[in-house]
C-alpha cells in the first residue's frame, strides 16, 4: 500500500489556479502524486484554501484549528507587535503569555507546551537565531536618506562611477563548521584557528570594475613572501593586521593618483568608522559616508558582497585540504597560499552579484524587464504565488 501523501496550502492553491486555467484532473493529479478524489476535494475547498493562503499559512498541510480562538487571536496579536519591534520571544516567554492571556480572559484553562506548540504549528512559527545589526538602525534614516540626500549627493556620476570599499577580517586557517554526515556518525573538528588577515573589498556599482584587494597582514616580510616578486593584492602589515586612519589615507591617495592619470573621478561611499578619517585635497575621488548606524542595512559590501568572497575562499581552502589529504601533504596554509586563493575568490565574485547587492542597498532601482514572460502569477490578497511552467 503507497503512502499517502499530503499537500500544502500553496500546492493546494497551485491546484485551484491550474484548475481554472483549464487543465485536465487527470494531468494534475498524475504531477501531485495524488488520486482523482484528491483533486477535487481541493476545488471543492477552494474558498477555504484561499483564506489560508491569505493568511500567510501556506506551508501548513492541514489547517489546525483550536476551541480557544480569543486566546489564540490575542496570543498572536502580541507576538506580532512584539517581533515586529525585534524582541527575542522563546518558548517559556510565550506559555508565560499564554497563561497571563488565559487568566484575563477568564478561561477554565491551562496553557501548556504542548499547546503553545501546536499554536506555534497554526501559524507557522518557528525558533531562529537572532543575527545581523539591522534592528539598530533608527526608524526611517535608511529611506529619507536614499530619497531626500543620496540623489543630490550622486549627481554628476553615472553608475559606472559610484564605488564602495570595506573591510573584513579572513580567519584564512579556519575551515567551515558544518558538514554532511552520516545518521549517527561522530561529527567533531581540530583545533581552531585564530591566524587571521584584514581584506579591503572595494567594486562599482555595476560590477565591472572590481578593485585589486589590499590585504593587511602582521609581517612585514613573511618568509613565505621569500623570492617572490608580484603578489596578486596590495600587501599592507601592522602589528594588528588591521586597517588604520594612516593605512586608509594612503591608500585613497594612491588610488586618487591613478585616478588623476587615466583622467578618471569616481564616488567613493564608505561607513564613518574610525579607521576611515576624512582626507582632504583629493582630486578625483569624492568621499561620502554613509548615515550613522546604517551599515547593515546600506553598505552594498555588507549585503552579499563580503560573503561571496568569504564563500568562495571556503571552498578553495577545503579542496586544497582534499588535495593534500589525497597527496599525504599535511595540511598547513600559509599566508601566501591564503593571499592567493582570497585572490581567486574575488575573482569568482561575479558582476551580477555586486550589482544586486547594490540593489539590496537601495542604490539601484529593480530591473522589470528581468521578469519570466512564461511564469504565470496568481495572485490572493497581497500574495504572489508563481508557476513556472514545465521545461521539456
Amino acid at each position: 500500500m503507497s503512502k499517502r501523501k499530503s499537500l500544502t496550502i500553496e500546492e493546494k492553491a497551485n491546484i485551484i489556479w491550474r484548475l481554472q486555467e483549464g487543465e485536465s484532473n487527470t494531468m494534475l493529479s498524475k504531477e501531485f502524486g495524488v488520486s482523482h478524489s484528491t483533486i477535487s476535494t481541493v476545488w471543492a475547498n477552494k474558498e477555504k484554501i484561499r483564506r489560508c493562503f491569505e493568511e500567510e499559512s501556506f506551508l501548513v498541510k492541514k489547517v489546525r484549528r483550536t476551541q480557544h480562538t480569543d486566546l489564540d487571536k490575542a496570543l498572536l496579536q502580541w507576538f506580532k507587535q512584539h517581533r515586529e519591534k525585534n524582541v527575542p520571544i522563546n518558548g517559556p516567554i510565550l506559555l508565560t503569555k499564554a497563561r497571563e492571556f488565559s487568566a484575563m480572559l477568564n478561561k477554565d484553562f491551562q496553557p501548556d507546551p504542548s499547546w503553545v506548540q501546536r499554536f506555534r504549528n497554526r501559524h507557522n512559527i518557528v525558533f531562529a537565531k537572532m543575527s545581523g545589526e539591522s534592528a539598530d538602525v533608527p526608524a526611517g534614516v535608511k529611506d529619507h536618506w536614499l530619497g531626500n540626500v543620496w540623489p543630490k549627493i550622486r549627481e554628476g556620476y553615472v553608475d559606472e562611477e559610484i564605488f564602495n570599499c570595506d573591510e573584513t577580517g579572513l580567519f584564512y586557517k579556519l575551515t567551515p563548521d558544518k558538514t554532511f554526515k552520516f545518521l549517527g556518525e561522530k561529527c567533531s573538528g581540530g583545533k581552531h584557528s585564530k591566524d587571521r588577515v584584514t581584506v579591503l573589498v572595494a567594486a562599482n556599482l555595476t560590477g565591472s570594475v572590481k578593485k585589486k584587494l589590499v590585504v593587511i597582514g602582521k609581517s612585514k616580510n613573511s618568509r613565505c613572501f621569500k623570492n617572490v616578486k608580484n603578489l596578486p593584492v596590495q600587501y599592507e602589515h601592522n602589528i594588528r593586521s588591521w586597517m588604520t586612519s594612516q593605512l586608509f589615507e594612503k591608500l585613497l591617495r594612491e588610488w586618487d593618483g591613478e585616478l588623476r592619470r587615466e583622467n578618471k573621478k569616481i564616488l567613493l561611499l564608505v561607513d564613518n568608522c574610525p579607521a576611515h578619517p576624512h582626507v582632504a585635497s583629493l582630486k578625483c575621488i569624492k568621499l561620502v559616508f554613509l548615515p550613522a548606524n546604517t551599515t547593515s542595512v546600506l553598505q552594498p559590501m555588507d549585503q552579499g558582497v563580503i560573503k561571496a568572497l568569504k564563500v568562495n575562499f571556503r571552498k578553495l581552502l577545503v579542496l586544497k585540504m582534499i588535495d593534500n589529504i589525497e597527496k599525504n601533504i599535511e595540511h598547513n596554509v600559509h599566508l601566501l597560499q591564503a593571499i592567493v586563493m582570497v585572490s581567486k575568490a574575488w575573482d569568482i565574485v561575479d558582476c551580477d552579484t555586486i550589482r544586486n547587492c547594490f540593489r539590496h542597498g537601495g542604490f539601484l532601482s529593480s530591473d522589470n524587464s528581468e521578469s519570466n514572460s512564461t511564469s504565470k502569477i496568481w495572485r490572493i490578497g497581497q500574495k504572489i504565488l508563481i508557476y513556472l511552467p514545465k521545461w521539456g
